[in-house]
């Protein structure tokens, strides 16, 4: 399961990173032969959803596998379950995605490695970097970040994160993933 440290996972981006590992599928390829980017999208929110919980979490089937969905493809740092614990009263939205695509991703029937880190906490909004990368951190395939803001249910209008929601995720807030375009 989660812990610290991965069994020799390794990134050159990143010093401490949550690994999530995930199975391509033929699909997934365009008429290139390389992972689509509106599909990389897609893998970014996948790691992002087993990293740190789900939005529906509240909702989601009881026989899900592992504390909120997370299986033993997840590994590295362990990020608070504050996504998942706040999902019965607020709505966890992407308000930006920045993403860089620096080499295509080929079909291959093994893992592809997407590693996250939170790289900003802000009154109402947590940033998500990623790295996806081979799992053996050899290539860099796409470096991004999202901004996810925390919206109350009720009112429709974005809601501060608690004082243990703020701490919760600046004990993990990690170094911003390297974007050669910075958006700061």
């Amino acid at each position: 399961m989660m812990g610290n440290m991965h069994s020799g996972a390794t990134n050159p981006l990143l010093e401490e990173f949550t690994r999530v590992l995930l199975e391509l599928r033929w699909g997934d390829m365009d008429a290139y032969g390389h992972v689509n980017n509106v599909t990389q999208l897609k893998l970014l929110e996948e790691a992002r959803v087993r990293a740190l919980g789900s939005p529906t979490h509240s909702s989601d089937a009881p026989t899900t596998p592992g504390q909120h969905g997370v299986s033993d493809t997840v590994s590295g740092v362990e990020i608070p379950t504050i996504f998942a614990d706040a999902s019965a009263t607020t709505e966890l939205l992407v308000a930006s995605h920045a993403i860089e695509y620096r080499a295509p991703i080929p079909y291959r029937t093994g893992p592809i490695a997407v590693d996250l880190v939170i790289s900003e906490v802000r009154p109402a909004s947590v940033t998500v970097g990623y790295v996806i990368c081979e799992p053996d951190g050899s290539r860099t395939f796409t470096v991004a970040e999202t901004v996810i803001v925390f919206i109350d249910i009720g009112s429709g209008r974005p809601r501060r994160l608690s004082e243990a929601e703020t701490e919760a995720m600046e004990s993990v807030l990690g170094t911003p993933v390297p974007l050669r375009r910075s958006r700061r």
